[in-house]
């Protein structure tokens, strides 16, 4: 089953559920994904029951609204400060089989073959033990999230943009500080990839740019084996394109190891907060030669998830210096 967000004619916010056989159904009472979650928890209920108890009988053009523009981010907050984006990166082992012997000496291995490796060896630990630590970085709150067919911003001060198509977990921290998924999406985790390939000390930096989330939201077992396509489009033409596979059966870490290491921070644990977490991708457009321009359209594809994600590419303006107000 998965679960969009999505505005009626009248620019109202509902929910609607698509089952297995593409058919979307409007939910009776229910405003947004994130109370819906909220009353599961509230209920000690799973939130497929819930789904099917609010069930209607008015069937929603799912396709017909995101060509609209009525869909919305499959989740949000009433304060974007409350909800937090983050991710992991160097997690498949499609990067591993792209690199050359690297020899035996640990010492001479660059960073990011150091990181790959301990994912290789250890990213995957059996059930109640600690695994590798994954790579992570900070993209953002809420103000960062981009909707399906919404524009991505390159920023004036960056150095070159990227897609980075990855599988997303969506998640939700109970009342009593217990973290929950709602449920996973293929989601763009867009980054200024040339100002990472210039100096990997940049990597914070980088992150800092939009993201965007699929329309639609799988809620239940994530498969093993995840086929998937990325495609850049310039006007007409398709300028490149790949297919890939993600899915734990295709990554270094277990989903489990990756949650388990970003949930160990006590921070995170403030009752209704919202945090998605990207998992990480397994191949890149800008990887292979290609400089994104202003204009350009992602396109991922993903029958596990339902409608396509696309978004383009903006080019932000020049503005001013920064320059802050003292109080004295």
């Amino acid at each position: 089953m998965r679960l969009s967000q999505v505005l009626d004619n009248h620019g109202k916010k509902f929910v609607c559920a698509t089952d297995d056989d593409g058919i979307s159904r409007k939910l009776a009472d229910t405003p947004g994904i994130r109370a819906l979650a909220l009353q599961a928890i509230e209920a000690h209920c799973s939130l497929p029951t819930l789904i099917n108890d609010r069930m209607t009988d008015e069937i929603i053009n799912l396709a017909a609204a995101l060509e609209d523009g009525r869909i919305l981010c499959p989740i949000d907050h009433p304060d974007p400060a409350h909800l937090i984006v983050g991710g992991s990166g160097l997690s498949h082992k499609a990067w591993v089989d792209l690199e050359p012997d690297r020899g035996e000496d640990e010492n001479a291995w660059p960073d990011h073959y150091k990181t790959l490796m301990l994912g290789l060896h250890g990213g995957k630990p059996a059930k109640g033990e600690w695994g590798a630590q994954p790579e992570w970085f900070l993209k953002g709150n809420g103000d960062v999230l981009v909707p399906p067919g919404g524009a991505v911003e390159h920023p004036f001060f960056g150095d070159g943009p990227g897609e980075e198509a990855e599988l997303a977990g969506i998640y939700i921290i109970g009342p009593d500080k217990t973290p929950f998924c709602i449920g996973y999406t293929l989601g763009n985790e867009f980054s200024d990839e040339q100002m990472f390939f210039k100096n990997v000390y940049h990597l914070a930096q980088s992150k800092k740019r939009h993201v965007s989330l699929g329309p639609e939201v799988l809620v239940g077992n994530l498969p093993d084996d995840i086929p998937a396509r990325i495609t850049l489009l310039r006007g007409d033409d398709v300028q490149w394109q790949a297919n890939f596979r993600t899915g734990e059966a295709n990554m270094l870490h277990s989903i489990g190891n990756i949650e388990a290491h970003y949930f160990k921070y006590s921070q995170w644990y403030i009752p209704g907060d919202v945090h998605v977490l990207y998992y990480g991708n397994a191949v890149m457009s800008t990887a292979q030669g290609e400089v994104i321009k202003d204009g350009d359209v992602f396109r991922l594809d993903c029958s596990t998830f339902g409608l396509p994600l696309i978004n383009t590419v903006r080019f932000g303006a020049p503005f001013p210096i920064p320059c802050t107000t003292p109080l004295w």
